[in-house]
Parts: C-alpha cells; sequence; structure tokens
C-alpha cells in the first residue's frame, strides 16, 4: 500500500493524494497543470517516494525552497562561528528598520501583530514600511511607522494580471541602506524584493526567489498540518517578527552576570586556584564517546597552559567521565593542574567556571554553562549533529568543527562510524591550540 493512502483510513482517489502530497510540499494549493500530471503518475502506478524526488525537481518547488547551500570540505578543522552567529551572540545594535508588506488588505490587517512586536522591540529604531499603495492609509493610521512607501508588486485585485517587476519600482528605497529588511510574507514571490535592497541583515521565511543569503532564514510550516489554526498568517508573520526580534535581542533576566548568580549560587569548592595565577577549566568528556577529543589532545594541551603558560588549570566532569583516567593521572603532576573529575556537584562546577578567564570543552552541558555566562570558551565539535541547532550561546565563544562529508550522522556510538572518526581525529592538536592562545590573548 502507498504511504500515502496511511494518511487517511478510507480509500480515495489518486488526484486527492496527488493534491495532499503537493500541499504537504507546497503549503497551498498547487499548479493544476502538476496536480493533474502526478495524479496520471499515480495513475500509471508509480511509488510516491519516487514522485517526491521529482516534485522537488519541480520548478515550483525550488522557487519557494533554496537548496542547502554545498559545503566545501578542505579536510581540515576551522572556526565555525559565522558572521551571523556573531549577529546571534552579540547583540547587533538596530537603529534602521523596512518592514516589507506589499500584499492585499486582508494580508496586511492579519500581520498587525507583527508589526507591533517589531516596534515594541526597537522603541528608538527609525521603521519604514513598503506596501502596496491600497494600504498606505491604513498603515499610517497605525502610527507605528516613521515612514510609508509604497510598490505595485501585484495588481490591485488577487484574480487579475500580475504585474511584472522591475528594480526601479523600489524607488529611493535602494539607496537607503537599513541595518534590517525583513520580509514579512511567508509565501516566496516578494522575497527577491531583499536582493535590490541595501541592508546589512536580510530576514524572511526561506525561499529560492531571494539571491541574498539571509541571516534568519525560517523554514515555512509543515503543509500537512495547513488546517490547523497554528498556520493562520496572523501566526506565521508573528513567528517571523518574534524570531527575528528574539535573534537581535536578549532577555535582561537571562544575563551573563544575572546567570553566574543563579546557577553558581553560593556553592564553594576546594578546587581553588593560587593566587596570582590565571584559573583555566576544562572538560575533556561530554557523556558520549563519539564527541569527545581524545583525552590525550586534551591533557597535552592542559600540560602546556600549566607549564609555558603558567595558568592555574582544573579539569571538571561528572563520576563517570573515566575513559581514560591513566592519561589524566600522568598529566597532574604539575601543581598547577588539578583534576576536579567526579569530586564537585554540578553547582560546584559551575562555580568554579564562574572564576575562570578560559573555558575548553567538548560538546557538553558545561561548555554551554560557560559560554551562556560569557566565560570566554573554546568549544570543540564532532559532526554527529548540526552545530547550527546546537552552538553553544555566548558573546565569546569559538567553536571548532572539522567539516566532512557524512555529517551530521547522529550516531551514538565510535563503533558505528564508517569514517574512521574522520570529523574528531582531523581536528589537530596545533589548530586547536591556536584558537586557545587567541582567546588568551583578548
Amino acid at each position: 500500500m502507498h504511504w500515502l493512502k496511511k494518511l487517511r483510513p478510507q480509500k480515495q482517489s489518486n488526484e486527492y493524494y496527488a493534491r495532499l502530497l503537493l500541499r504537504s510540499l507546497f503549503m497551498r494549493n498547487s499548479n493544476p497543470k502538476n496536480v493533474r500530471w502526478f495524479t496520471s503518475l499515480l495513475d500509471k502506478g508509480y511509488d510516491p517516494r519516487y514522485l517526491v524526488d521529482d516534485i522537488t525537481q519541480n520548478k515550483e518547488y525550488l522557487d519557494m525552497y533554496r537548496p542547502p547551500p554545498k559545503v566545501s570540505y578542505n579536510g581540515g578543522p576551522c572556526v565555525w562561528n559565522d558572521s551571523a552567529y556573531a549577529a546571534y551572540t552579540n547583540g547587533a545594535e538596530i537603529k534602521s528598520i523596512l518592514l516589507i508588506k506589499a500584499d492585499h488588505i486582508g494580508d496586511f490587517l492579519l500581520t498587525l501583530d507583527a508589526f507591533s512586536v517589531f516596534r515594541t522591540a526597537f522603541p528608538s529604531a527609525s521603521i519604514t514600511l513598503l506596501c502596496g499603495p491600497w494600504n498606505e492609509q491604513l498603515a499610517k493610521s497605525l502610527g507605528v511607522f516613521d515612514g510609508v512607501e509604497t510598490i505595485e508588486f501585484y495588481a490591485s485585485r488577487p484574480d487579475a494580471a500580475q504585474p511584472s517587476f522591475a528594480p526601479d519600482k523600489i524607488g529611493k528605497l535602494a539607496d537607503v541602506h537599513f541595518d534590517l529588511a525583513v520580509d514579512l510574507r511567508m509565501e516566496p514571490d516578494t522575497r527577491l524584493l531583499l536582493d535590490h535592497l541595501n541592508a546589512t541583515y536580510k530576514c524572511g521565511y526561506a525561499s529560492n526567489c531571494c539571491q541574498s543569503s539571509l541571516t534568519v532564514n525560517i523554514p515555512q510550516p509543515n503543509g500537512l498540518q495547513i488546517d490547523n489554526i497554528a498556520s493562520h498568517r496572523r501566526m506565521t508573520s508573528l513567528s517571523l517578527a518574534r524570531n527575528v526580534v528574539d535573534f537581535f535581542r536578549s532577555n535582561a533576566e537571562c544575563s551573563a552576570e544575572t546567570l553566574r548568580k543563579k546557577f553558581a549560587g553560593t556553592a564553594e569548592s576546594k578546587f581553588s586556584p593560587p593566587a596570582g595565577k590565571p584559573l583555566i577549566t576544562m572538560q575533556p568528556f561530554s557523556g558520549r564517546v563519539i564527541k569527545n577529543w581524545p583525552v590525550e589532545n586534551f591533557m597535552k594541551l592542559a600540560s602546556w597552559l600549566a607549564a609555558e603558560m603558567d595558568a592555574s588549570v582544573i579539569l571538571l566532569g561528572a563520576k563517570n567521565d573515566t575513559e581514560d583516567m591513566s592519561a589524566i593521572s600522568e598529566a597532574c603532576q604539575s601543581s598547577n593542574l588539578k583534576s576536579a573529575i567526579g569530586e564537585t556537584s554540578l553547582q560546584e562546577a559551575i562555580s568554579i567556571i564562574s572564576k575562570a578567564v578560559l573555558h575548553i570543552g567538548s560538546d557538553s552541558g558545561l561548555t554551554h554553562v560557560a559560554a551562556r555566562m560569557d566565560i570566554p570558551t573554546v568549544a570543540i565539535y564532532s559532526g554527529v549533529a548540526p552545530i547550527e541547532l546546537w552552538a553553544p550561546y555566548g558573546r565569546h565563544v569559538t567553536i571548532i568543527a572539522t567539516p566532512v562529508e557524512c555529517s551530521p550522522c547522529y550516531l551514538s556510538a565510535v563503533e558505528d562510524c564508517q569514517n574512521d572518526h574522520k570529523c574528531v581525529r582531523s581536528t589537530d592538536f596545533e589548530f586547536v591550540r591556536s584558537q586557545v592562545r587567541k582567546q588568551l590573548s583578548r
């Protein structure tokens, strides 16, 4: 039985399943020609699993979704942090905003709450709206915008012939620089306007219509859940607005200073650095061996910091982090290097980290703690999971990773890796040490 037929208990026509499949990918009713074409393929007995490959090469689909960029694999480690991540963690200052909502009156009214989100989040910023001429007076009456400009991107009626687009339709806005430009429409067609605007950061729902790199590029909702009030256009515009605002604005209740006090509390530890020496904390383990940089490398790095940099190094970890205690015991002969692995509570470990000038660790909880408390952090990541989803959040983080073709693999054990654990083994010691030097020099 076709997998699509499992979505409904009763038997339906192939046209029904073709529409369902297309709608799940396009988030709307598809071109009737496409419906007829894929219905005919189902009539001929094609398996829908293979139709998905065909659909995703269709121009209608490619116009909606930008394929992921091809990653260049040079075989060596790199610092993962890019400019978008820096804007995310450092709270870029936003003084001028352009919001784009060029469609019709109903669409405009369903976006009022999203407009308000930007005004509330950036009360002193200059906010300009680019809208259809039929919405100009409504926009001005709101008192939300510092300026309202119009563009005839669509015909005045949705069922009329649509005008062709030319860059000169943008007018004087093309010569104005904005810190932030946001296309609030979920459907992809207006995203091409961003290509003709001068903005440091451009944001919107994912679309292949736009050639610009979007700082906040939100995937469209699952089309199979389109008959859900959560997919209401008021909610999708609000979702985009709040994502963009939260990307550039941090919550004062979760500031680094506040978190240090809340996390560490009054916890004290018997492990304290000698007076006058900079404290560096290090967690060689993550709870999953496949994510860990070799412990020998960590110990070599710790010994170098203790001996040549004259730093006090404290090793942290849980009681079950005992993969290679012999290497740790051998390294901990220096008075500057101590192991507190398995000998502190979580709060005590956090208290120690809060006093450090640098934390070095794998993809682990304590690495996230250090980063969130704005302790300068060097995080060494494997290829198990996408860094975009799990990067530690903080203003002074260096994330080291080695891009490999098989990442992300989502494996749980090293034994299951078919690529010789290349993502970790290719992250060489000297590269990591150079990044540690850079963090210390700051």
